[in-house]
This record gives C-alpha cells, structure tokens and sequence, in this order.
C-alpha cells in the first residue's frame, strides 16, 4: 500500500514552519521524510518526469528540489514505520491556488497545521532572508511597494494575507480538521504549543520532553563579506549536499552562520503603510480562528522609535 500523509503543514513561510518541523521530528510516533517543502499539491501535476527522486527547481534562485509525480512524492514515505503518524511541511500550500483542491482529492482526511506570525514582521523576515542569500538588494521600503509579480519581493506582502489564503481551506476541510497556531504562542510556551500540537495530532505527548532550544532558518543581514559568501554558497550547493549530508550537522553548520547576521529595525512609516494594507485581511483571520489580533495591526513595535 501506498504511504501518504496524515497530516500537512501548510504555511506560512518565515512564521515557525522549520521549528515545527524540528520539534515534531523529535518523537518517535512522528515520520516526517528528508525533505522539507515537497511541494507535490502546489503545482499541477507534472506527468512528463520520469524520475524516482525529486526534481531540481532549476529555474528557482533556491534550486529547491520538489516532487512532481505522485511516484516521487509517495518515495518520500516509504520509510515510515508501522503505526506512525506521517507528515510533510510545504509552505507554498497555502499561498498556492491549486493546493487546496489537489490535496482535498487525494487526502481529503488529511489534517492541516498553519503556523502564523504578525504579517508585517513576517514580510520583513522574508526580505531579510533574500538579503542574507544575496538576492535581494534593494531597501525594504522599496522593495514592498514593487508591484506584484515582480521577483524577488512580491511574496513578501502577499504571502502574509493569511486570511483569503485559509478561508478554501476552512470553506473545504471544516475548522475541525485545521489547526492554526500563532508564532507568539509558540515563542511563550513553546512546550504547551508544541505538546497541544501532538495532542491533537494523536500521540503521546505526556512524557514528551523535545529539545526547544534551537533557532532554525534565521534572517537577517551578513555582518561581513565572509558570512555572506558562505550564505551564498550554502544556497548554491544545497540541492547537492542536503540529500546526503547528516541533518544534525547541516543544523550545526546553520547554527554557526547565524551568529554573523544582525537584524534590522522596521521604519515606522513602512510598518504603517504595511498595517493599513493587512487591516482587512487580520479582521477576516480573527473571523475564522476566534482570536484577536489586534495586536498586530499596532504601529509599533516595543523597542522601534515612534
């Protein structure tokens, strides 16, 4: 019989998707395959490959690899050991309009994880990591008033528009079968978010201890010439290394590369501009998770200038 997932973390990009990952992966009911960000659901299917493995995006600025047949996808589960719960994490789902209905046909049981982070830090997350590969190069006011479409940069404001993105998902699945957690919870109880996860994803979590200290897929800009060659490096031969190279000692070589990176403050005239634009969509994702949020819509954040 074929292997497919029970469960799928969906989104969003740069709100905790690799520490949920990381956390998850540490318990032993828990098979999550080698690679991260598959991708099947995102895209129409692809029935001219051939291959067993994953394809190389080689047209992508991350030559990701990504599963584009049902053959490569189901390789990736093979492994998992009787009485699992078996998962993926493919951020793209929930900002792809073919998601929600490939996965709704192919596994329309399937139970839906979204992890979310204030929409504004979010998009500045997400430029920072572009900075820190060296794709990006212009300011982050510039860069999230390009018009869309144009790459890089326009994931950067709309991936964060979490409320038109779920509501297929709600309006297709039910409440009952997502749910959502928020980067905030996860940061302040990280072992009460993670263990109430497993919960409702069916396993033992009373005697769960996972390891919460590790920072995972960090942003921010190089501190020198060094640290940034070797972040552009890493993206280059990633596609290589990553399939073959031990994950402890890819998170330990991650580890290290982080501490040259410093982080910057948002202007408060962008953080404003960004507000107003996800003001409607925040009152749209307080509607269908019955949460407030309007922490998120404040023009400041503790600590910035005024």
């Amino acid at each position: 019989m074929v292997r497919l997932p029970d469960f799928l973390i969906i989104g969003a990009y740069k709100s905790g998707t690799t520490s949920l990952v990381e956390y998850l992966g540490q318990h032993p009911q828990v098979f999550l395959p080698w690679l991260q960000e598959p991708n099947y659901f995102a895209h129409p299917a692809d029935s001219n490959s051939t291959a067993r493995k994953p394809d190389i995006e080689w047209g992508s600025v991350y030559r990701r690899h990504r599963t584009n047949t049902m053959r490569q996808y189901a390789a990736l589960f093979e492994d998992a050991p009787p009485g699992s719960i078996v998962g993926e994490c493919s951020p793209e789902y929930m900002r792809s309009p073919h998601a929600v209905s490939r996965i709704h046909e192919t596994l329309p049981n399937v139970k839906l994880v979204a992890i979310l982070r204030n929409p504004v830090e979010r998009a500045h997350s997400d430029y920072q990591a572009f900075v820190r590969d060296s794709i990006e190069t212009e300011d982050f006011a510039a860069a999230v008033r390009r018009s869309p479409g144009l790459e890089p940069g326009h994931q950067y404001v709309l991936t964060g528009f979490y409320g038109r993105q779920l509501k297929p998902y709600y309006d297709m699945f039910g409440a009952d079968r997502i749910k959502v957690l928020l980067n905030d919870d996860l940061r302040s109880d990280s072992l009460g978010s993670i263990r109430g996860l497993g919960d409702w994803l069916g396993v033992e979590t009373k005697e769960w201890e996972p390891n919460l200290n590790r920072n995972r897929n960090v942003s921010g800009r190089p501190g020198n010439v060094a640290v940034s060659t070797a972040f552009r490096l890493r993206r280059r031969l990633r596609p290589w290394l990553k399939p073959i190279v031990p994950q402890w000692a890819q998170r330990r070589a991650d580890g290290l590369l982080v501490t040259g990176l410093k982080r910057e403050p948002i202007a408060p005239d962008v953080r404003g501009h960004l507000v107003d634009i996800y003001r409607e969509d925040v009152s749209l994702l307080q509607a269908l998770i019955g949460r407030d949020l309007s922490g998120w819509l404040a023009n400041e954040r503790a600590g910035e200038p005024k």
